[in-house]
């Protein structure tokens, strides 16, 4: 390992959903997507979830991005509460992780181009000038083996694999 301390803690987390109720009517019952889960990832290590569909993979990530909110537990990324941070800190300590989603169809919104969808993180946490931007993003292409020019196109536009990268 590259370090004795984890970079990623999760103790009984949990992400239940109301299922049921409405407009002024109480919730009849809770999905629980995500139930008690206890996790650690250590720097440097790799992690591959797999499951059935609809066992709450997608919704574990999105709670250790929080981009949703857990019912209950702890979430630690290196040493840090992140229930505990503001929204820009939040936003700050997004730039060091990745979640990297299954399905490429679902992923990618098909009416912006490749290069808008790629460049949205650099540009959201205004790393660079536009034009440094989009000479990263050409990189970026030629790294994961595309040709530059692919930022013009849509999603629809490249295959499976392609998508995926």
């Amino acid at each position: 390992m590259l370090g004795d301390k984890p970079l990623v803690i999760l103790e009984e987390l949990q992400k239940h959903f109301p299922v049921g109720g409405g407009f002024l009517r109480a919730a009849q019952g809770v999905v629980r997507a995500v139930d008690g889960v206890d996790l650690t990832i250590q720097r440097g290590e790799t992690l591959g979830l797999v499951g059935e569909s609809g066992c709450g993979k997608s919704t574990l990530g999105r709670l250790i991005l929080r981009l949703e909110e857990p019912t209950g537990g702890s979430i630690r990324f290196d040493g840090r509460s992140l229930p505990e941070l503001s929204a820009r800190q939040m936003r700050e300590l997004r730039r060091r992780m990745q979640i990297v989603f299954q399905d490429p169809y679902a992923s990618l919104n098909p009416r912006r181009s490749v290069g808008s969808i790629v460049g949205e993180g650099l540009a959201i946490h205004r790393l660079g000038t536009p034009a440094q931007r989009r000479e990263r993003l050409a990189q970026l292409m030629e790294v994961v083996g595309l040709q530059p020019e692919s930022i013009h196109r849509y999603p629809h536009e490249f295959s499976g694999g392609q998508r995926q990268r």
